[in-house]
């Protein structure tokens, strides 16, 4: 489809997207603080 997104997953206007962007494993350590890539052992 030639979708085009910027560095924060957000499509361009006018680009439409096929299907959204998957959504990496992950978890709150704080209420500050996401931690990205682990999902806090409860997979």
């Amino acid at each position: 489809h030639g979708s085009t997104f910027d560095l924060s997953g957000r499509v361009y206007k006018n680009k439409p997207a096929p299907i959204n962007l998957e959504i990496p494993p992950h978890f709150y350590e704080s209420d500050l603080v996401i931690r990205i890539g682990e999902d806090g052992g409860n997979a």
